[in-house]
Formats: C-alpha cells, sequence, structure tokens
C-alpha cells in the first residue's frame, strides 16, 4: 500500500517528482512531466499514432529496471528499524520541497531520522522524545527557505524543530539539534498533528483526546472538542485561512475554525484515510477504505463531486503545485493521477447561489 504522497511538482525545481512511501518502507522518486496537458477531445483509435506517450507521471528510472533488483531496492529502502507498533499512515513521513531528504516516524529507539532519497541513507538522526514518535509535519515553505517540522510522539508531546535549507537538516543552538519548543497538554498518545507557520499555529489531536491548538512558541490557547464520540482524529488539515479540519474513527468529519468554534460536524459512510485541502481553502478532498475520492465544500461540508471508484482502498492523497492534477495512493501499491478543476465547482456554485 502506498501510504505517503508528496507533490513536489514546480516546474523551477531541477527535478519535478511525485515522492510515494509504501507500507513497507519502500519509497519510489516518480518523475513528473510540467510539459503535460491535458487533452482536449478524446483519443482516436483509428489512426496509428507511434510518438511517445505524454503522460503527467513516469515510474522511478532507479525502480523501472528489472536487472539488479536487489540493488535497486536497497537504493529506495527506509531500513528495517521501525517500529511494529506503529501503523503507517501518511501523516509518519515528510518529503521536503526538493524532493532531496525524507524525514521519516516511528523507529523503536524513539527517534524521527532524515534519508537522502538519492541514496536511502541516513543523513540525520534526531532525537528528542521519549517515546515512539507517532505523526510528523512540515510547514509551508518554498523552494529554498527554512521550515518547521513538527513530531509528535507516544510522549504525550509534539516537539517543534526548525529544518535548515542550506545545511539541510535539522539544526539547533548548538551542534546537536534541539526543538524550539515543546507543546503540552496532552494526556496519550499523539496521533496526528498540523502545522501553519503563516498563522503561527500547530495543531495535534491524541488517542482520546480532543484536538489542540499551540502556538509556534509552545504556548497553548485551547481546545478544539464537539460531540463526545469526537476524539482520536487520525487525520488533520489547518488551512491557510484558519480552519482545521479533522476526521475521527467513528466516521466523523469535522470542521472547526482556530477559535474553537466547531462549524460542521458530518457522518461519513466511509473510513476515510486521508484529507487534504486545497489552496485557497475552499474544497476539501477526501478518500478512504472504499477508494471513492471526493471532493466537499470546506465550510458547508456539501459533497460536490465523486470521482470514480479506484481498484482497491485510498491511503493518500496530493495535489499538484497548480492544484489541476490529484494524485492518490492505493492499496495495491500503485498511484492513480486525477484530472480536478476546482474553478468548475467555483462558478456552478455561483450561478447557483
Amino acid at each position: 500500500p502506498i501510504v505517503h504522497i508528496t507533490a513536489n511538482t514546480f516546474p523551477q525545481l531541477p527535478l519535478p517528482s511525485v515522492l510515494t512511501v509504501s507500507a513497507a518502507h519502500q519509497f519510489a522518486v516518480n518523475r513528473w512531466n510540467p510539459a503535460y496537458t491535458a487533452p482536449t477531445q478524446s483519443p482516436s483509435y483509428a489512426e496509428n499514432h507511434t510518438s511517445a506517450v505524454n503522460l503527467p507521471l513516469s515510474m522511478d528510472p532507479v525502480l523501472a529496471v528489472v536487472t539488479n533488483t536487489t540493488g535497486q531496492m536497497a537504493r529506495r529502502h527506509l531500513g528495517e528499524d521501525f517500529s511494529q507498533k506503529i501503523r503507517m499512515s501518511p501523516n509518519c513521513f515528510v518529503a521536503t520541497v526538493d524532493s532531496r531528504f525524507i524525514i521519516a516516524a516511528g523507529f523503536w529507539d524513539n527517534s524521527f531520522r532524515i534519508f537522502s532519497a538519492e541514496t536511502a541513507k541516513i543523513t540525520q538522526i534526531v532525537f528528542g522524545h521519549y517515546g515512539v514518535v507517532t505523526c510528523l509535519a512540515r510547514s509551508e515553505c518554498n523552494i529554498s527557505s527554512d521550515c518547521y517540522i513538527v513530531s509528535g510522539s507516544e510522549d504525550c508531546t509534539v516537539l517543534l524543530w526548525h529544518w535548515n535549507a542550506r545545511t539541510q537538516s535539522i539544526v539547533g543552538e548548538g551542534e546537536t539539534p534541539t526543538p524550539r519548543a515543546i507543546l503540552t497538554g496532552h494526556e496519550n498518545t499523539i496521533s496526528c498533528v498540523s502545522i501553519s507557520a503563516e498563522l503561527g499555529l500547530v495543531v495535534s489531536g491524541s488517542v482520546y483526546g480532543p484536538l489542540l491548538v499551540h502556538t509556534t512558541f509552545g504556548d497553548l490557547l485551547r481546545s478544539l472538542s464537539g460531540p463526545a464520540d469526537l476524539h482520536s482524529a487520525t487525520c488533520l488539515w489547518l488551512s491557510r485561512e484558519g480552519v482545521v479540519m479533522a476526521c475521527y474513527p467513528s466516521h466523523h468529519l469535522a470542521l472547526y475554525t482556530v477559535n474553537g468554534k466547531l462549524l460542521r460536524c458530518e457522518m461519513h459512510s466511509d473510513s476515510i484515510n486521508s484529507i487534504l485541502v486545497s489552496r485557497d481553502g475552499e474544497y476539501v478532498v477526501t478518500a478512504g477504505e472504499k477508494g471513492i475520492i471526493e471532493v466537499w465544500r470546506t465550510f458547508h461540508l456539501t459533497l460536490l463531486y465523486a470521482f470514480p471508484g479506484c481498484e482497491s482502498s485510498v491511503r493518500s492523497l496530493a495535489l499538484s503545485h497548480d492544484q489541476k492534477f490529484l494524485m492518490a495512493g492505493l492499496a495495491t501499491g500503485s498511484v492513480v493521477v486525477f484530472n480536478i478543476d476546482f474553478n468548475r465547482w467555483h462558478h456552478e456554485f455561483q450561478q447557483r447561489y
């Protein structure tokens, strides 16, 4: 199963790519074709096309070679030191903007590690937690800027770290990496975390507990709690508008403001594995065990569109930088790319209301 997918498709990058990680800790850096344009008319099968197939995504060249499989696999594997207690989910991994480094959580020695995507070698091991690290998140950043990394753990704390784009590592005051802030207040294992450097906020959820909002300086602002069955959030997204989207094992989707108001709470028929919010904050995309990807209006949670069902459950989602392509990682290990046009619903919505 493809449990994590990150789309780094900026055309300014030397190598635009889509990075995927599987539940067995294999990863792939799949090439993205920025020159791809969606065909306007349907293909005609009568003419014999001999030209190269123009597709938006091509397989990782290292894994596409079938001659030396064991050597190639070693170049794309994150090692065996993962704790067996942790179910691999989209929030166990973070990729840097240039797809050159993967940050992975879930190691038995309570660390999280930074791997080079070129060689799969460990470039840094970061200690700071007293329990297994269960989730990671990265703040928004452009190609050459520093960003925040947050890590949540079984020790009930969330730590905030500074990723330095120049040294390409996590930095601290001295030689050893030290956390910028320690966020406390949870009483159980952290299950998901999200950060916005723009807003200066970190939202985190814990098992059997509510969501907590902290500042990036470590101050606890408030908890986001709703009805009794809204606990143990599994997926979390903090939009630039300060809207928090969370989904729960009870199949609920909940929408909060960062000021603590529960805006909407809807029961879903599916167990949701991944959510993402479009860049303008207007649309939410969800996907789950039934293999159906759905698009919702953020503020009403009205269902706008459902994509054709995938062959298996969808474990992870990503959007390209231009918000025109949606990528889904499936339980079968394949990646599906959909065309998506958020403007379409925007115009319909304007005409209808």
